[in-house]
């Protein structure tokens, strides 16, 4: 444009100088003034043609990006590159549940043990590998970690896997329900569908507070007797004590029971004994410790029955004591708890020989601390 203008003065200067010279004593022809104002004229009209020509041609250009390499400090010179579309966390980490074990609203004794699983597809667009971790993420956990290797392999899209959890029913009664997600190699959690939903174990605890048999030989339950600490379940004959679970067990009046129990024997010396520590509990209001107790089967004991117990920080204590002979009956106890209740409470089952311990098999049927 600049030069335009320019050449546009230069052309009125030039008309100028000649139209002074056109003075009297120095005509000049018509026809050479007129050919000049033309001329620049058209000038004028060309470079006017030639602005608007270049810029409906610019216009016109559609302009193209090239990839240029990174310069040494890692930046793009010339024109930028679009970023490549990505593939939503979403639609790449997503789970689906195709069959479990226990179904929700199961039925289950206080601190009873079972396995849960779940079998889970991955329906996303990314490979699931030895970095996923399965994590507990809410609720009542029942014994499960914190967090456990999903898988050892890689698990492509479309593939299965199957995820089990040794789990333990809540001492108190009532649903209890975990919930558990995905986490990848990122730390990022992910779950079932597009709203990343948990996957969860859910059940049902029996009014029952404890079951002492479900729990017998659980790894918080220790047996010992005066030879020290006992196997369970023990053997029979076991000269340092034993104790083994009775399915179907048999009453001293012949009758079999529908319920489960233990036999306890005493170790082989005089006055000897035996004795299961249980974990603590909570102790609510009105409940009690109930059992059916007596020799087992035709065993001819002679045998004193305790129920101790034990808080934290104090000595131990004994709540009940029976003594038990083979006469063909059972003893059928009841004893209340208010006393310890809003208490952590350790109970403990006690059988003492009195005098011989010879064919001193003391039967505790369906022990339990219930309402």
């Amino acid at each position: 444009m600049k030069k335009y203008w320019l050449f546009i003065s230069i052309v009125i200067i030039f008309s100028l100088t000649l139209s002074s010279c056109n003075l009297p004593g120095n005509p000049t022809p018509t026809s050479q003034v007129d050919a000049l104002n033309t001329a620049a004229a058209r000038t004028i009209q060309a470079q006017q043609t030639s602005i608007a020509q270049t810029n409906e041609a610019q216009s016109q250009i559609t302009p193209t990006v090239t990839l240029t390499p990174s310069d040494d400090n890692g930046s793009i010179s010339g024109s930028p590159t679009p970023s490549p579309t990505l593939t939503s966390q979403a639609e790449c980490y997503q789970a689906s549940l195709t069959s479990e074990t226990i179904p929700d609203g199961k039925n289950f004794s206080p601190g009873q043990t079972f396995t849960k699983t779940w079998t889970l597809k991955n329906s996303g667009s990314c490979d699931w590998d030895s970095d996923f971790d399965v994590v507990f993420v809410s609720g009542d956990a029942m014994n499960a970690p914190a967090s456990m290797q999903l898988t050892s392999d890689a698990i492509e899209p479309g593939e299965s896997v199957v995820v089990s959890m040794d789990l333990k029913a809540p001492n108190s009664a009532g649903t209890h329900r975990g919930e558990f997600k995905l986490r990848n190699a990122n730390g990022v959690l992910f779950g079932l569908g597009s709203k990343d939903g948990p996957f969860w174990v859910e059940i049902d605890v029996e009014g029952t507070l404890y079951d002492f048999v479900a729990n017998y030989c659980d790894s918080d339950v220790t047996w010992t007797s005066g030879a020290g600490t006992l196997a369970c379940p023990g053997s029979s004959g076991d000269t340092e004590g034993w104790v083994r679970k009775a399915n179907v067990p048999t009453l001293e009046n012949g009758v079999t029971e529908n319920e489960p129990g233990f036999v306890t024997h005493p170790e082989m010396v005089n006055n000897g004994w035996i004795k299961g520590t249980f974990p603590a509990i909570s102790i609510t209001g009105g409940v009690y410790f109930r059992a059916l107790i007596g020799c087992n089967s035709s065993e001819s004991c002679d045998v004193r029955f305790k129920l101790n117990y034990k808080i934290a920080g104090e000595s131990e204590k004994t709540l009940a004591t029976w003594h038990e002979v083979q006469d063909g009956t059972y003893n059928k106890v009841s004893v209340d708890l208010s006393s310890l209740a809003g208490q952590e409470v350790q109970f403990i089952l006690i059988v003492e020989a009195n005098g011989s311990p010879s064919n001193d098999e003391a039967l505790w049927v369906a022990p339990r601390i219930e309402p």
